[in-house]
């Protein structure tokens, strides 16, 4: 089924006989794990850790982004460009000490700048970042401001006896649905643009203007991309983003829109539909995970994937996330996605003579 809509979509979306390829690397700038003893006191607290996020995924260290770069830097398209990762980024986390200090009744945020000289080893990231953008293998782009569900974490932490509040001191709040009091919501509080009234989209209209302008202070250039945390957004804020000067909305072909009344729409997407705000819609098409499964090849998954579009005269739009590249947790996390993109590009330059690596500003339709 997955594979009859992909045929359609691309027939329906935007088609090119260039083999481009646009990799999207989501989350970077967020707290998740703060370390490893962290990880280890969650578990005392009660939180089983289910996925490889959990097990892996925390704030990106200076190493990260060096020994990521180095992978980068080995590898050239026929037009001299290396390839390029796509970083969707959290601008701001929560300040957890500010928020303790209000007794909870108020939401603070810190910025990134502000995380990374706080957390170990990360003193670095913000000016590596740069260097990233300067050579085009690193390019931020918008995934909003914090990866919270700010109204309803609030709500969560006022109850003292909540799972949110005895994970606060971990920094750790990415709890789905077991671990709230409400039973309003059906999805996790990741999911930091979902809402089930009128209060969660306007709270959501004046942070998506913060996270935009928190953007251009931290790179000194507007993001093209909005790529809201978990997909989930109501579209009501697309007249603002586009205002902001976003160009692509990055959304799921089939996604759940949640509405201000509690209930949601199905929506149907293809590459490059526009939108009545004026967003183009950007569909990611494969996907590179290196701790996603332990028994299938995320080389062989992905070189399939990028095949496949290909053949469907689309640019292979791969999925990823941070959590593939991090060590903080666990280094032998790190040492095996670098291993995994490096045997990925080194196959793909080898079956595609004549592809091209290219980020979101190479891609104009």
């Amino acid at each position: 089924m997955k594979n009859i809509i992909k045929k359609i979509t691309a027939k329906m979306g935007y088609q090119t006989d260039k083999k481009q390829i646009l990799l999207l690397s989501d989350d970077w700038g967020s707290v998740r794990i703060k370390s490893k003893e962290d990880q280890a006191d969650l578990i005392k607290k009660g939180y089983k850790v289910a996925s490889r996020f959990d097990q892996f995924d925390s704030l990106e260290t200076n190493e990260d982004l060096e020994l990521l770069f180095e992978v980068l830097t080995k590898y050239k398209d026929h037009n001299g460009n290396h390839p390029c990762i796509t970083a969707v980024t959290n601008v701001a986390n929560p300040d957890f000490k500010k928020i303790k200090e209000s007794d909870f009744q108020e939401y603070h945020y810190e910025t990134i700048a502000s995380t990374y000289l706080r957390y170990p080893d990360s003193d670095r990231v913000l000016n590596l970042t740069h260097e990233g953008i300067q050579n085009k293998i690193f390019i931020p782009q918008s995934h909003g401001r914090e990866h919270v569900q700010v109204n309803w974490w609030m709500e969560e932490l006022q109850n003292k006896d909540s799972f949110a509040s005895k994970f606060f001191e971990n920094e750790f709040f990415f709890m789905n649905q077991k671990y709230l009091c409400s039973p309003k919501r059906n999805r996790d509080l990741a999911a930091a643009f979902d809402l089930i009234n009128l209060g969660d989209l306007n709270s959501h209209k004046n942070i998506v203007v913060s996270a935009l302008d928190i953007f251009y202070d931290l790179y000194k250039y507007k993001s093209k991309i909005f790529s809201p945390p978990a997909l989930f957004y109501n579209p009501q804020i697309e007249e603002i983003i586009k205002r902001e000067g976003i160009d692509w909305i990055d959304v799921g072909r089939l996604f759940k829109v949640p509405q201000t009344d509690g209930t949601e729409k199905w929506q149907f997407n293809y590459l490059g539909r526009k939108k009545k705000s004026g967003l183009k819609v950007l569909v990611r098409n494969a996907m590179f995970e290196s701790n996603i499964s332990q028994s299938e090849s995320a080389v062989d998954r992905c070189l399939y994937d990028i095949e496949q579009a290909f053949k469907l005269r689309q640019p292979a739009i791969i999925s990823n996330h941070r959590a593939c590249f991090t060590g903080r947790i666990d280094d032998n996390n790190r040492r095996k996605g670098l291993f995994e993109l490096d045997l990925l590009f080194s196959r793909i330059v080898k079956k595609w003579p004549d592809v091209e690596f290219i980020s979101i500003n190479e891609l104009n339709f």
